[in-house]
């Protein structure tokens, strides 16, 4: 809980940099510099997203459990 709550703060640093890209896209000549902005925002919210998900993957499998796993001991019987 005391890791979510340090980092709110920076959740508005992260919609401003969203937003001036809009406004450069939206609002002025500079719209190539707008989509590079936008661009360059979702690539870290695109890492963190994977990287979230690819963790719940990998707590989701269990090596214990197949062959050759930690659990796994030859010759022993049961």
């Amino acid at each position: 809980m005391i890791n979510f709550l340090n980092s709110v703060p920076l959740y508005p640093g992260w919609l401003f940099l969203f937003f001036f890209g809009l406004f450069f896209i939206k609002l002025t000549k500079y719209r190539k510099l707008g989509k590079v902005i936008l661009i360059l925002f979702s690539i870290p919210v695109l890492f963190i997203v994977a990287s979230t998900i690819f963790g719940i993957w990998l707590m989701e499998t269990n090596p214990g459990v197949f062959p050759g796993g930690e659990a796994y001991t030859p010759g022993q019987v049961d």
